[in-house]
């Protein structure tokens, strides 16, 4: 199993905030339900079954690590996310300390020797020297999917992960570009191209031929900034997530808006 095509970016988090073994079982499933193969399936289903399997012995098994898993019935593949809780959790763990670094695995009940290879693969990953230290040093979401795939005999970080895409954000509140800079920052995205932009109001009130007639925009001032940005494919669901996390859906948010378009050639950047 190839652990590039399981393990999912929005589903990877520096900054779990719970407290209790209960808590974050709760937000591990809601980390896990951002990816599309469990849209359908409710929370109340991956909790139940999560802690079904954390009564037959915890999943705890020391060193601050745990690996929370369970098979759900009516889903197609596997859905695998890791969560850094810098406090730590009290979680039941076998060598009674807190736990700190969670790799979730949420698996189809039908591919029984899938999850054990899976669950073999991440034990084997997570018992890798210094381990602990080289994942909760990372700040954002890529550096911590990429350190975890650093680790794994089977994959290179540095494996292709798809075409690449321009993600186009239109911010028309400047209020919110700092808030946009720390979710760009969160997702390792530093690099960004930010161009400004007028309405066609404005272009059309220095023609002449056109003063009186024609006001493309209404009342609206639809100045604001471009912001352009490289991404890989992977990456993008992830990104997307997270200016929703933070905006709520886009089709009904009037400050910000997005498309995404194909990369068939770039040079240079």
């Amino acid at each position: 199993m190839d652990l590039t095509e399981v393990l999912r970016l929005e589903c990877c988090t520096t900054n779990l905030q719970s407290h209790s073994k209960n808590e974050i079982l709760e937000e591990l499933t809601r980390l896990v339900k951002r990816n599309e193969i469990l849209k359908d399936v409710p929370e109340s289903e991956i909790l139940k079954n999560l802690h079904k399997r954390e009564s037959q012995g915890s999943t705890g098994f020391g060193r601050g690590i745990a690996i929370p898993h369970c098979q759900i019935s009516g889903i197609k593949d596997f859905v695998v996310g890791i969560g850094i809780s810098h406090k730590g959790v009290d979680y039941d763990a076998i060598d009674h300390k807190k736990v700190k670094i969670f790799v979730i695995i949420v698996g189809p009940v039908e591919s029984r020797s899938g999850h054990l290879q899976l669950l073999a693969m991440v034990s084997r990953i997570l018992k890798e020297p210094q381990i602990e230290q080289h994942l909760l040093q990372q700040e954002s979401k890529i550096g911590l999917m990429d350190e975890f795939l650093r680790h794994s005999p089977d994959t290179l970080s540095a494996a292709p992960r798809g075409k690449d895409k321009l993600l186009i954000l239109l911010v028309r509140d400047p209020d919110i570009l700092d808030e946009i800079s720390e979710i760009f920052l969160e997702y390792g995205v530093e690099e960004a191209t930010i161009l400004e932009t007028g309405s066609m109001k404005g272009v059309l009130s220095q023609v002449p031929l056109f003063l009186g007639f024609f006001d493309f925009t209404g009342d609206r001032d639809a100045s604001g900034k471009l912001i352009m940005v490289k991404l890989p494919r992977d990456f993008l669901q992830a990104l997307i997530h997270g200016l929703e996390d933070a905006f709520g859906n886009l089709d009904d948010y009037t400050g910000l808006g997005l498309v995404v378009l194909d990369i068939f050639f770039s040079k240079g950047i």
